[in-house]
């Protein structure tokens, strides 16, 4: 997925969503904008955003449930932020 933010903000939903493989990957850019981005309990999600006075940050609550998929996110984040959720 791709997913852009100029001045604005983008909310995605991932809880009900099913994956095909072992692995996605999300590629972003924010700028003077803002994501939330809500993922099931049994992802691990891993960053690999670049940013620029702004902020990447991991929010999902500690679980038992064992991670069986990896969301990878990817991209530029320029006085934003981006919140991953579950």
């Amino acid at each position: 997925a791709d997913l852009s933010a100029v001045m604005a903000g983008v909310k995605l939903d991932l809880m009900d969503a099913r994956m095909d493989g072992d692995t996605a990957i999300i590629e972003v850019f924010a700028f003077w904008g803002g994501m939330e981005i809500y993922v099931p309990k049994d992802w691990t999600v891993t960053s690999k955003v670049a940013t620029v006075m702004g902020g990447f940050i991991d929010k999902r609550r500690p679980t038992s449930t064992p991670a069986t998929k990896t969301l990878v996110i990817t991209g530029s984040v320029i006085m934003s932020g981006i919140e991953v959720k579950n």
